[in-house]
């Protein structure tokens, strides 16, 4: 049974004498503004190997697709699909994936701040192989800069901000903690989705405590035993690190871990192709969801609807596409309910 948090996640207010059917052109109008900050490259997505890479031998893949990647431009690109108004902070080269990637960006409505030095001339790469039903990655990081473009975030704080995979970008976790307190002071409520604890394996916390409290953390099982974060969280991690973690845990769905209770929500079963970005869009649906409704149990849902259609397809962006259908084939997962009137009610 689903259950109302509250917490400091600040919910839009509904009229109901106008409530109409949410779509994503609906949200568009809304214009409510949403960042996402992290990782942008370009993932070049492999088949099932015939064998996991080793040094001096060939390894096969029948097929491969080339598609934009990086957690962050995954949420970013989603949120858009989803009808919002979404800045994306990364690190571009200025290379012809670059182009490609800001070409991108424009076509689905992303407004790219492009954080790394404009004569950067390499863009982040990463190719993804899968065996065993898993997955590995081969990369080469985003260009490297000082994230001061994040200082632009501040002259008009967005509703919420989303970040991923910062511990593992240099000079990021730095200005993050520069700029935190005062998003959070100027009502902007914060996600994050590290992705493990980055090159500090001595304090593998490190990174998430400099950034202080968000209100929520996204995590999978393999990143919560990386980070040394036991399930059920600790008082300690939930004091310290976010109001909300949430464990994304493939096809079983997800678990969501408050100071007062565990929400476990089973994902539909749908045919696998290709897991990369599931988690990604995990998020997207989740936030879409929570903003809009502020629900806990339904935005897991609308998580898991999101991160179920994506291993459908290759890569994290081609079932965006889909975002408007899904949305509209269940709304009640993305808009509030109508309110009911009692009979003799005032019409006004």
């Amino acid at each position: 049974m689903g259950f109302l948090m509250r917490t400091t996640v600040r919910i839009l207010d509904h009229n109901p004498s106008s409530h109409r059917h949410l779509t994503a052109e609906r949200m568009a109008e809304d214009r409510i503004q949403l960042a996402v900050i992290g990782d942008f490259n370009i993932d070049v997505i492999l088949g099932e190997v015939n064998a996991l890479p080793r040094v001096g031998y060939d390894t096969v893949s029948d097929e491969y697709s080339i598609e934009p990647g990086g957690s962050a431009a995954i949420v970013a690109l989603g949120l858009a699909k989803a009808g919002w108004a979404t800045d994306l902070y990364a690190n571009v080269g200025n290379d012809l994936f670059g182009h490609w990637l800001r070409d991108t960006s424009k076509s689905v409505g992303v407004r790219l701040m492009n954080c790394a030095d404009d004569r950067s001339e390499s863009t982040g790469l990463s190719v993804a192989f899968s065996k065993f039903g898993d997955r590995g990655f081969i990369s080469v990081p985003n260009p490297i800069s000082d994230w001061h473009a994040l200082d632009v975030i501040l002259e008009a704080p967005p509703r919420h901000v989303h970040v991923c995979y910062h511990p593992y970008l240099p000079g990021l976790t730095e200005k993050l903690a520069e700029v935190f307190p005062r998003l959070r002071a100027a009502g902007t409520t914060l996600s994050m989705d590290p992705a493990g604890p980055g090159p500090n394996a001595g304090d593998p916390l490190e990174a998430l405590r400099a950034v202080g409290k968000v209100d929520f953390l996204f995590l999978n099982d393999q990143e919560a035993g990386d980070l040394e974060i036991s399930l059920p969280p600790s008082d300690g991690v939930l004091n310290a690190l976010a109001d909300i973690v949430i464990v994304k845990k493939g096809n079983e769905g997800a678990v969501a871990y408050t100071p007062d209770r565990m929400l476990d929500v089973p994902e539909r079963q749908v045919e696998e192709f290709e897991t990369t970005g599931a988690g990604d869009n995990f998020a997207v649906g989740f936030l879409t969801s929570w903003i809009r409704i502020g629900h806990l149990e339904t935005a897991i849902r609308a998580g898991n609807l999101f991160g179920s259609e994506s291993i459908r397809f290759p890569g994290g962006v081609q079932v965006q596409r889909h975002y408007p259908e899904l949305m509209r084939e269940h709304a009640e997962l993305f808009e509030p309910a109508p309110v009911e009137r009692k009979a003799g009610g005032d019409d006004e």
